[in-house]
């Protein structure tokens, strides 16, 4: 009996000395793990995020910062976080023991959207639109494709010119943007297999259902709010509402300002394109009115899979709107033919740059906190 209690000793050794070991290495794995997140230091990036993500756990505390109308804009210093716990002191957890920051918070009609403004003596964080203006050239002459100043926005013109961008899992050109708003247009047609009537009520003027040419009260806006309404839903905080500039104009209009088509606004967070904004996208000299053929030339909107409408109206009727087919040559329709959607949308100009160069292969994204 005593020779099996010595066998079976010596046989508990080796796995009382495995286990205690394997147990050792599981407290030192826990240990390491507690110790680098106690010490965790952030890149720069992740401490955008971090900022973002405690601002986000502040508000939920302290639901009085937020913006409003009157004040649509809240700034919490990162003394406000450190104060209340809910973030350690920047030189504790950055790579980077330069560097100090602000949280904005802007107020967007019933919601609102997060941007870390970080400032370090290598690295500020940069808005798109800053992005854009310190990599694009500012075009001075009137032929060649790119960016160009006009009308109190940097605007896009030419062929070939680099404003892709990628939201909410389409292909978007960028027209124009300024301080405060950045304008969108889908890079090609919506569902290219559906296409809308702008308008098909009966017009008591000609004596059909040929539509009006108002924008305001047509089909085609109520289809516009019922994607924004549903597709778009989950975005909302980023859809900024426009002066939409929907007024009619007549074929033969010269003017490229806007001032025709901005006659008549209509506050939207969706729209259609503006004639004007269409007429200016191209830099052919000879795209003097809407009934040029030659505002198709040199113009990166002009190529679509299908035709599909713009925003305004002729004055010379109540029923007819312009409509562009897939070569860009632009025309008036009967308001109640069906032809497809390129719909507009404004986004805030201070969304933070995440990657791209605006190219068709590496088209431009932005944070969505």
């Amino acid at each position: 009996m005593s020779k099996i209690n010595e066998l079976w000793t010596n046989y508990q050794k080796p796995i009382l000395i495995g286990a205690s070991a394997f147990f050792a290495l599981i407290i030192i794995i826990i240990l390491v793990f507690i110790l680098m997140n106690v010490f965790k230091k952030y890149d720069h990036l992740a401490l955008e995020q971090l900022l973002v993500k405690t601002t986000e756990e502040y508000i939920k505390d302290h639901p009085e910062i937020l913006p409003t109308q009157a004040n649509p804009e809240s700034i919490i210093t990162t003394s406000s976080l450190v104060e209340g716990k809910y973030l350690k002191e920047l030189s504790k957890i950055s790579k980077d023991n330069t560097c100090s920051a602000e949280i904005k918070i802007n107020w967007n009609e019933d919601n609102y959207y997060i941007i870390p403004e970080l400032s370090c003596n290598s690295y500020t964080t940069s808005s798109l639109t800053d992005y854009i203006l310190k990599n694009e050239e500012i075009i001075a002459n009137e032929t060649d494709s790119g960016l160009y100043n006009i009308n109190n926005y940097y605007t896009y013109r030419g062929e070939y010119v680099n404003n892709y961008l990628n939201f909410v899992g389409y292909s978007w050109r960028i027209i124009k943007f300024n301080e405060e708003k950045i304008y969108i247009i889908l890079a090609d047609t919506l569902n290219n297999d559906t296409t809308y009537v702008y308008d098909d009520r009966y017009n008591e003027t000609i004596g059909s259902n040929r539509g009006y040419n108002s924008f305001e009260t047509s089909r085609i806006y109520s289809s516009l709010m019922n994607i924004y309404n549903n597709d778009l839903k989950d975005y909302h905080k980023y859809l900024l509402t426009m002066d939409a500039c929907t007024h009619t104009r007549s074929e033969g209009d010269v003017d490229k300002s806007g001032t025709i088509e901005c006659t008549t606004t209509l506050q939207t967070p969706i729209a259609l394109l503006s004639v004007y904004d269409y007429m200016n996208a191209s830099v052919d000299q000879r795209c003097i009115n809407s009934a040029s053929r030659n505002c198709s030339n040199y113009n990166y909107l002009a190529n679509t899979t299908n035709r599909w409408w713009l925003m305004n109206g002729t004055n010379e009727n109540t029923y007819e709107v312009y409509a562009s087919n897939q070569n860009g040559i632009l025309n008036l329709e009967s308001a109640n033919v069906k032809k497809a959607l390129r719909m507009v949308l404004a986004l805030p100009s201070d969304l933070v740059y995440k990657s791209g160069n605006g190219t068709s292969s590496n088209p431009y994204t932005f944070y969505e906190y």
